[in-house]
C-alpha cells in the first residue's frame, strides 16, 4: 500500500471563527478508525500549529512559510501529497511552496473549487478575513501587506489558473480576476462537473508540467456539506463532485489536493467529516479498491 504525505494545518488564523483549526486532527482520527486490514490508503501525517507569538499577520507569514517547505521538498521528491486545512489561507502556502520546488515555476497550473473567488486584497475586503485572499497573492496581485504573507518570489500565471462553481462573490474580486484573464467556470454553467474537471485538465496540461487541485468544501450543496465556515445557497451536489473526482483519480499531472475550510461546529452528524474521507479516497486510491 503506498503511503501518501498529509499535511495537517491546525489553524484557522486567516478565517472569523476558530473551530477549523481542528478539522485536520479530526480527519486522522476517522482515518485512524478504520479496521485493520481494510485500510484502503495510509496517511502519514505531519501537523503545524500556528505560532502563539506575534500579530495575526505574522503568525501567518509565519505558518505559511513552514507550509511551504514541506510542499516544496515533496515537489522536488515528486512525491504526490494531500494538505487538510485550516482556513483557506494556508494555499498560499501550499501552492507558493509547490511553485518554489520548480524548476521552471511558470508551468505551474492550478484548479481551484470554490463557492467564492477568494480575490480580494486589504484594499477591497469589506470582512479583512485573509482566507478570501489567497488568489490575489498567488497571482501577484497582493497589496504589501498581504504579500508579506506569500512564501514564494513567483506566482501563478492568470492563464495557469481555473476556478470552478463560484457562487458567491464581490465586484471588487471579479474585477480583479476579469482584468487578468483568469478562467472561471461559475456554478451555474456547470452541465457535468466531470467534464469540466476534464477540460481544465486538458487544458492545463498543455502549458504545465504539474496541476494541484484546491477544495473549498463551501464549493458544495449545504445540504451535502453543512460543515463549512462560509455557506452558500446552492452548490455542486457531494455525489457529483465524488464521482467526477474518480474519473481523474490519480493522474499523473497532478501534484496534490487540498482541502479547506470544515467547521465542525456547523456539521450535522459528521456528515461533512465522512464527505472530506471519501473525497480523499475517491481521489487517490485505485478505482477497482474504492
Amino acid at each position: 500500500m503506498a503511503i501518501l504525505q498529509t499535511l495537517g494545518v491546525t489553524s484557522c488564523v486567516g478565517g472569523a471563527v476558530p473551530f477549523c483549526g481542528s478539522a485536520a486532527e479530526m480527519l486522522r482520527d476517522e482515518f485512524a478508525r478504520q479496521i485493520p486490514g481494510q485500510n484502503r490508503l495510509k496517511l502519514q501525517w505531519h501537523m503545524l500549529h500556528p505560532e502563539n507569538k506575534g500579530s495575526k499577520d505574522e503568525k501567518l507569514a509565519r505558518l505559511n512559510q513552514s507550509i511551504s517547505q514541506f510542499t516544496e521538498y515533496w515537489t522536488k521528491e515528486n512525491q504526490t501529497f494531500l494538505l487538510v486545512g485550516g482556513d483557506h489561507s494556508c494555499a498560499m502556502g501550499t501552492w507558493g511552496g509547490v511553485i518554489n520546488g520548480l524548476r521552471q515555476p511558470g508551468q505551474f497550473g492550478l484548479i481551484w473549487l470554490d463557492a467564492h473567488m477568494d480575490a480580494h486584497t486589504f484594499a477591497t475586503s469589506p470582512s479583512g478575513n485573509i482566507h478570501g485572499m489567497p488568489i490575489a497573492a498567488l497571482l501577484g496581485r497582493a497589496d504589501e501587506k498581504l504579500a508579506a504573507m506569500y512564501p514564494s518570489s513567483d506566482i501563478i500565471k492568470p492563464e495557469n489558473l481555473v476556478l470552478i462553481g463560484v457562487r458567491s462573490y464581490e465586484s471588487e474580486e471579479y474585477g480583479l480576476l476579469k482584468q487578468a484573464g483568469v478562467d472561471i467556470v461559475f456554478v451555474d454553467e456547470i452541465k457535468g462537473l466531470a467534464q469540466v474537471l476534464i477540460k481544465a485538465i486538458d487544458k492545463l496540461s498543455l502549458s504545465c508540467q504539474i496541476i494541484g487541485i484546491s477544495i473549498d468544501l463551501d464549493v458544495l450543496d449545504p445540504e451535502d456539506a453543512p460543515g463549512v465556515e462560509t455557506p452558500a445557497q446552492g452548490g455542486i451536489k457531494a455525489e457529483e463532485l465524488l464521482a467526477a473526482l474518480s474519473l481523474i483519480n490519480r493522474h499523473p499531472k497532478i501534484c496534490g489536493l487540498e482541502i479547506c475550510e470544515f467547521n465542525p461546529e456547523k456539521d450535522t452528524r459528521n456528515k461533512t467529516l465522512h464527505l472530506m474521507k471519501a473525497i480523499i479516497e475517491a481521489f487517490f486510491v485505485a478505482p477497482d479498491k474504492q
